[in-house]
């Protein structure tokens, strides 16, 4: 033990301790340069944006920009172009590394296929539901005499009857046949429809187990859930009921003076009418 203790207090010791750090010391720092050299340490670029590109563009979209792309995963998306990138990660414009692999979401061409729920004998207001959580679409309700008022009697698609269990794609329309009574007819209120947009109107009209009777544009419209009803037949009013199944005429425009102008001539009929002015 004494010579070991003598031994590392020798200057042959210490210069062997010392060259050895040394080198441990350049291997260390070569290392990291090699590292450096390999991930492009401190070199970055920003993400370029595939947003909307097509799938046969791709290769050519990303030559020379030092990034690759993977698909990952396909999104139905009826209103987009199939085949087209609408998300992608990392975010275009982020910084990241040369080479850096870009994860894109494409549209599907084909619509994904779900099982048909079973509707009939459902009420319109549960088939309404399930139509909408199965990513279908619910058409225009048709009222038939039937002693069930309000249940669903049959349900369609494309003009013919379909089973509970066909698959089908999503996003399909379906039909439905609605019992609305027969004899001393059940009766429902007329909602106020009056400065809601169609679609939203629609759906109101349908969870009240009524139908849509004319649509009456003032002027052409590309898009009529862009629409504004600023008139509808029958009027919402107190006590006003109509028949399960009874049409509502709307009178649509895209020209919101229309509304404001209603609005306006409501107040001052409230106004009038009231007994303390």
């Amino acid at each position: 033990m004494k010579g070991f203790i003598q031994f590392i207090q020798t200057k042959i010791f210490l210069k062997h301790i010392l060259s050895a750090s040394a080198l441990a010391l350049f291997v260390l720092w070569c290392s990291f340069q090699l590292i450096a050299y390999y991930t492009d340490h401190g070199s970055s670029i920003a993400v370029p944006d595939f947003t909307g590109k097509s799938i046969g563009e791709l290769d050519d979209f990303i030559a020379g920009k030092n990034v690759r792309y993977e698909i990952i995963d396909s999104v139905y998306a009826p209103k987009e172009k199939p085949g087209i990138v609408i998300r992608q990660e990392p975010e275009k414009e982020s910084e990241v590394k040369h080479n850096r692999i870009v994860y894109l979401y494409v549209t599907s061409v084909l619509p994904p296929q779900i099982v048909m729920p079973k509707l009939v004998d459902r009420s319109l207001r549960q088939a309404t539901s399930m139509i909408e959580s199965y990513g279908l679409k619910l058409g225009t309700p048709k009222f038939v005499p039937d002693p069930c008022s309000n249940c669903i009697l049959r349900q369609l698609y494309k003009g013919q009857d379909i089973a509970p269990g066909t698959m089908i794609k999503k996003g399909s329309v379906i039909d439905l046949y609605v019992g609305k009574g027969s004899g001393n007819a059940e009766q429902a209120a007329v909602p106020s429809l009056i400065g809601l947009k169609y679609c939203e109107a629609k759906r109101k009209i349908q969870a009240a187990s009524l139908s849509i009777g004319a649509l009456v544009f003032d002027a052409p419209v590309k898009d009529s859930c862009s629409a504004y009803i600023y008139r509808q037949i029958p009027a919402n009013s107190a006590g006003n009921l109509v028949p399960l199944g009874a049409g509502i005429d709307l009178y649509l425009t895209t020209d919101k003076s229309k509304l404001e102008l209603l609005n306006s001539n409501n107040n001052n009929d409230d106004n009038n009418n009231d007994p303390e002015k």
